[in-house]
């Protein structure tokens, strides 16, 4: 499977340390199938100042056969993955952020949540919405699939192929990174 990576720098190895706090599926390294996804997050992410570069990787099959990659993988916004990702995102009683990892699965896929529904899932969080009113306004959002990785057992079935960069406002061809 391919996916791809968007960030402001060509990444030469994955750097947990590097990972925000607070994310839908915990600390990790987040890619999806789609490349304009991709694209607008290297986009988002450079800001003024950094390079938009898209990272493409090879997730290999062989990690579908591997009995001790713990994953876990919702294919839809339902309520078993909206109270994920609120354990994932929340802070404890005193507002600090609570220690990572917060779940032991080596892989986590499913849909994002874009900005619209972390604000409902934050509503969530907080009592504002009850699962039920938060499940409906997430639903009612187009939803893109995500894949995280979360351990270094994890991370040896990913393979980096190539980079591509923004430049006057278009992409540069697949280069090796080699």
């Amino acid at each position: 499977m391919i996916l791809y990576h968007g960030t402001d720098q060509i990444i030469d190895s994955i750097d947990y340390s590097k990972s925000r706090l607070r994310t839908d599926f915990g600390r990790g390294f987040y890619m999806s199938d789609k490349l304009g996804n991709a694209q607008d997050w290297a986009v988002d992410k450079s800001g003024l100042f950094g390079t938009p570069t898209v990272m493409r990787y090879e997730l290999k099959d062989a990690i579908l056969h591997d009995n001790t990659i713990n994953s876990i993988r919702f294919n839809n916004p339902n309520l078993e993955w909206l109270n994920f990702v609120r354990d994932n995102r929340r802070r404890d009683a005193s507002g600090n952020n609570i220690k990572e990892p917060r779940h032991s699965y080596d892989i986590v896929s499913g849909p994002i949540a874009n900005d619209k529904v972390a604000i409902a899932v934050d509503k969530y969080c907080r009592g504002k919405l009850t699962a039920e009113e938060t499940l409906h306004e997430v639903k009612a959002i187009k939803n893109v699939f995500q894949l995280s990785i979360h351990t270094p057992l994890a991370l040896t079935y990913i393979e980096k192929i190539t980079f591509s960069q923004r430049v006057n406002n278009s992409w540069t061809k697949w280069k090796n990174c080699q």
